[in-house]
């Protein structure tokens, strides 16, 4: 019998994923929303390149185009991004399939509504003030007290449009100059921003599968972010990703309360990725998505935990993909995403990587020849690289020629020895 799947907005890094299904025997759709794709700002050739038409049996380009139950039954809807995820509820329940309610979707999007839904099942969480409009936030900043704290749109992804503020001043800035009623990368208007304390504490993602309300773990990392590593342009952008054992004894209880959370979200099937703070007062969430982690990083999950996201997820999808447990680490793994402090052109090839044994892959958002622009959040990193390598100081080894090559042909930050001691340390507390 035909399996079939349709994926809303694919337009991260679902290749990965359909490839994966089709691997499967799973017949694939897309639907992609391009009244808002029209909405974005010019695209790199590179990325307009990304989406693989060829990997579909179908594509739609707007909901009331997708056919009925009907005419064409699907197995499962599954989100293809950040901006499919409300798409996937919906279609979910129209055709009556397993899927998140879609009544609740704002759980899932909106920073405010997730931390108060936290709060009231009595789980830890970041006080959150929303704030619908210019005229409001200024109304708040008199009696705003909370220093330093972050500000930031309501449903952004990826850093964008985050700005940490130090004193009322910065905060007044941050107010004046924020992008009101604009769309953003995740193809939502900027109507509402959010105003939260900042809080302190190394920053972990945990990605889980749901099936009925039961959480399988996928991975848990740890997220380098730039201002660990003296990188003060873009402090919340994570630099490096840690690819960490789930049941290492110091993680169990994020991992317990990344399960809790989930719970309180409404997230009851699918693919969840959860970023969190280890604070002095225990695990906290800062944000969540019920999607695939983006980027490379399934790619390089794939390859070094058993069992991997993409399998869990097929698993949980379809009848008959077998018993779904939760991951270990069998190979150790690194990302590398590139911060370039300043715009220019990209010159080099990714023939000289591969040399480096513990090299995996890469994905960039460039071509030879094309501008990248100076990093300020996760939208704007022109490339990100995988490496795996049992061996220690081979893995170490080819990230630093990694990072020395991007130095040159993406302007990439250069981190000072102390920063490399950090990373080594950082890493070993884990292993």
């Amino acid at each position: 019998m035909t399996k079939r799947c349709l994926i809303t907005n694919p337009v991260s890094n679902a290749n990965l994923l359909v490839g994966y299904l089709k691997a499967q025997g799973v017949d694939c759709y897309a639907v992609i929303e391009m009244d808002k794709v029209s909405r974005m700002p010019s695209l790199s050739e590179k990325k307009k390149g990304e989406f693989n038409a060829e990997l579909y049996h179908g594509i739609f380009i707007s909901a009331e185009q997708v056919p009925g139950p009907e005419e064409l039954p699907f197995d499962i809807i599954l989100a293809g991004s950040e901006n499919g995820v409300v798409l996937a509820e919906r279609l979910s329940q129209r055709h009556g399939l397993t899927g998140n309610d879609p009544a609740h979707s704002g759980l899932r999007r909106h920073k405010d509504a997730m931390h108060r839904a936290l709060a009231q099942a009595g789980l830890a969480a970041i006080p959150t003030c929303m704030l619908d409009g210019l005229s409001a936030a200024l109304s708040l900043l008199p009696c705003w007290e909370a220093y330093p704290c972050v500000f930031k749109p309501q449903s952004s992804a990826g850093g964008e449009g985050v700005v940490f503020c130090r004193n009322r001043i910065e905060l007044e800035r941050a107010f004046l100059g924020a992008d009101w009623g604009g769309f953003s990368s995740t193809w939502s208007n900027n109507d509402c921003f959010v105003l939260q304390p900042f809080i302190t504490g190394k920053e972990y993602v945990v990605d889980m599968v749901a099936q009925a309300g039961k959480y399988v773990v996928s991975s848990v990392c740890r997220y380098i972010r730039c201002d660990e590593l003296g990188i003060d342009s873009c402090p919340f952008v994570k630099k490096f990703t840690f690819l960490l054992d789930p049941d290492c004894e110091r993680l169990r209880a994020l991992v317990a309360y990344a399960q809790q959370a989930a719970c309180a979200l409404g997230i009851h099937t699918g693919a969840i990725h959860m970023e969190l703070l280890d604070s002095p007062a225990g695990p906290v969430m800062i944000e969540v998505g019920a999607r695939l982690h983006g980027t490379i990083t399934p790619m390089l999950f794939e390859h070094c935990y058993e069992p991997h996201l993409l399998g869990q997820l097929y698993a949980t999808s379809f009848a008959g993909g077998g018993e779904v447990g939760s991951a270990r680490l069998i190979r150790r793994g690194i990302i590398s995403d590139v911060i370039s402090m300043a715009p220019g052109v990209f010159n080099g090839a990714d023939e000289a990587l591969a040399p480096l044994e513990s090299f995996i892959g890469l994905q960039a958002s460039v071509e030879v020849g094309e501008r990248f622009k100076t990093t300020t959040d996760l939208f704007s990193s022109s490339m990100n690289a995988a490496f795996s390598h049992q061996d220690e100081t081979v893995l170490w080894d080819d990230l630093a020629a990694f990072e020395r090559w991007t130095e040159t042909v993406l302007n990439g930050a250069a981190l000072t020895p102390t920063a490399w001691q950090f990373l080594r340390d950082e890493y070993r507390a884990y292993f």
